[in-house]
């Protein structure tokens, strides 16, 4: 435990401040383009998700056949190889969609309780 307690002892409480999370210096321009992919494609699962949770509140689609479809999804995501990128992400983004279906319950009950 003592190594432990020294170790955070020993680093200096300024290095960290906005200015160091701005800094974007040390990352390459290669890492910041794929980083920026990575957020982006994280940026329509949401989405994606959204759209499953409106149309769970539309049309009352989600349950239990969204929730296996969404479980047989993600098993098939993680057979397909990487290269087939296109299919990985439409995967993905059909995860995404029945993943919000199946939440859509809950959204909806929490908009009955408090609209």
């Amino acid at each position: 435990m003592d190594a432990f307690t020294s170790f955070f002892d020993s680093q200096s409480r300024n290095i960290w401040s906005y200015d160091t999370l701005k800094n974007f210096r040390q990352i390459s321009p290669i890492v910041q383009a794929h980083l920026k992919q990575v957020y982006l494609t994280l940026c329509c699962a949401l989405i994606a998700s959204a759209v499953g949770a409106y149309l769970h509140i539309l049309w009352n689609i989600g349950g239990y056949l969204t929730t296996f479809a969404c479980l047989g999804t993600i098993i098939w995501l993680l057979s397909t190889p990487p290269c087939e990128e296109q299919k990985r992400v439409s995967l993905l983004m059909a995860s995404a969609v029945f993943e919000g279906a199946s939440i859509g319950p809950l959204i909806d009950l929490a908009i009955q309780i408090d609209p």
